[in-house]
């Protein structure tokens, strides 16, 4: 899985870059962050109430999770 990349200081970078070009650049970032690891990534939710823990799986599944689980479901048979 893919580790949260380091966000970078647009505005020390390129001090001549409008507030537009910036504002993408952080834009495109995140949006990279997000397809990198926060689809890869699964949630827990839990609620303090009822005393319950609910998992929520992840949107999206690496090639490399995949794999292990169906290697070890061979090995299960």
């Amino acid at each position: 899985m893919a580790k949260r990349i380091r966000r970078f200081n647009y505005r020390e970078r390129y001090p001549e870059a409008s507030d537009a070009v910036i504002e993408v650049l952080e834009k495109s970032d995140r949006k990279m962050e997000y397809q990198q690891y926060d689809l890869k990534v699964e949630r827990y939710h839990i609620d303090c109430v009822s005393c319950a823990i609910t998992l929520i799986p992840s949107r999206e599944d690496s090639f490399e999770r995949w794999r292990t689980q169906i290697t070890s479901l061979h090995r299960m048979k």
